[in-house]
């Protein structure tokens, strides 16, 4: 059956989304395992082939192999340095699009056959730059038939697929991430939504900053252990990896549940460290308390106020922390609206978004200009740019300019002049000697300077 294909890549995870077309009429956007859930770890890792593997299956070469394990690459797009991934230099760009290579390839396997297009949420904070290089980066792989989705569209479209936003309605989106969030006001049109007045993204709170808090309380713990670790043994590195996966867990568990307990095996200690959700509450509040403050100044960017809004909406994996909803909820005097998987809400919207996208490729304009959609499409893409080379471009040469050999009856009239001009100045002197014998004691010439200087 007919499909297309959301993918969300954020900086520390990514997810998938499908919607199935019957006939004339498409299903709604649903999740797609990418291997044991639907969530996978933005990280790649290069094999001895030269491609490269993802996800879960590349974070666990990250102990053993860690010099040809990447991540962060998302935040590093547009950069002119390229990243080190074993010995080779590789754009941050290619590293973008051989992860969403990856995705489209684990779902087409699952699937059966390629999808029918692709849509990619993307950072709220690329601009066309960093847009075009990854649109250029997956051309290069074939993957022609791509929408680009900035996450806040993204948001709101698969919340508009399940919860009817009227015409002309703003609703605010926040999206908290691993490395970062952002606040966006946009406004409901005929067919998708506008931006309205500003997007704000900050690197605090994000997702990693919890993770963070987690492993300084069990540092705080098992200090003496922790500073004991000799990262250079193998195995002693795989525990450390081991306790701060545990942390990610336990973030995760303590969102849903009273309390969590994390397990600490290190070299001399095997054991379990309790952590009560009103103690994770206290470690969080701090981080969390700015997200309020940072949807109300996109609120305020668009001259709106928060009773204004048609609904404000919580996304990415932080949104499930109840203390989040409660903050947003006293600061705004708005429920904050957040779905059941809040981190799988991007991927669906992007899927949303191909679908919007296919359904109106015969009616021409029928998309809104402000909807904010960047498409790859057509077999010219290289010739409207040029390529980015992979490696540095070598060195030029530059030869001297040719000089033209001298002109010699130029150089003999400039040579006649000055010996006239010479011979001049010596007979001059030669009549002021006799006019003037009194002048100096030298006569002659000394005689013409003065009475220049006169």
């Amino acid at each position: 059956m007919p499909y297309v294909l959301g993918v969300h890549l954020g900086a520390t995870a990514t997810t998938a989304a499908i919607a199935r077309r019957d006939g004339s009429r498409w299903a709604a956007a649903t999740p797609v395992p990418l291997a044991a859930g639907p969530v996978v770890p933005t990280v790649l890792c290069k094999v001895q082939d030269g491609s490269f593997v993802a996800g879960e299956a590349a974070q666990r070469q990250e102990t053993a192999h860690h010099e040809w394990v990447v991540r962060g690459f998302t935040a590093r797009l547009g950069d002119d340095l390229p990243l080190l991934v074993g010995s080779e230099f590789v754009p941050a760009q290619r590293l973008v699009a051989a992860m969403v290579e990856w995705v489209a390839d684990v779902v087409a396997g699952r699937q059966g056959h390629p999808a029918e297009h692709i849509a990619i949420a993307h950072s709220a904070t690329w601009g066309p730059h960093r847009i075009r290089l990854v649109q250029q980066a997956l051309a290069q792989l074939g993957l022609n038939e791509v929408t680009m989705v900035p996450e806040p569209l993204a948001v709101a479209l698969d919340y508009a697929a399940k919860q009817r936003v009227p015409e002309h309605e703003p609703i605010a989106v926040a999206n908290i991430g691993g490395s970062g969030m952002d606040a966006t006001v946009l406004r409901r049109r005929q067919r998708g939504f506008e931006v309205v007045g500003s997007t704000l993204a900050a690197d605090h709170p994000s997702g990693q900053d919890l993770d963070d808090e987690i492993f300084a309380a069990v540092r705080a713990e098992f200090g003496d252990q922790l500073e004991a670790l000799d990262l250079a043994d193998l195995n002693q590195r795989a525990a450390l990896a081991h306790l701060r996966a545990e942390c990610v867990r336990a973030k995760e568990a303590l969102s849903q549940r009273s309390g969590a307990q994390i397990r600490v095996e290190l070299p001399g200690v095997r054991t379990e460290f309790a952590l009560s959700r009103s103690r994770y509450e206290q470690l969080a509040r701090p981080h969390l308390e700015r997200v309020p403050e940072l949807v109300l100044q996109a609120v305020q960017s668009a001259t709106l106020a928060p009773d204004d809004l048609d609904a404000l909406v919580l996304a990415g994996g932080t949104a499930r922390v109840p203390l989040l909803k409660q903050l947003v909820a006293e600061r705004l005097k708005v429920p904050p609206q957040v779905d059941v998987s809040p981190e799988l809400a991007a991927a669906c919207g992007a899927a949303s978004a191909a679908v919007q996208l296919l359904s109106t490729d015969s009616d021409e304009g029928s998309i809104s200009e402000t909807s904010v959609l960047v498409r790859i499409e057509g077999s010219d893409f290289d010739e409207e740019e040029p390529e980015i080379p992979d490696a540095p471009r070598p060195p030029i040469d530059v030869e001297p300019l040719p000089l033209e050999p001298p002109d010699e009856d130029r150089a003999r009239r400039i040579k006649i002049i000055k010996l006239s001009a010479a011979a001049v100045l010596v007979i001059v002197g030669l009549l002021l000697t006799f006019l003037w014998p009194d002048s100096s004691k030298g006569g002659g010439m000394l005689g013409l300077f003065q009475l220049m200087s006169q």
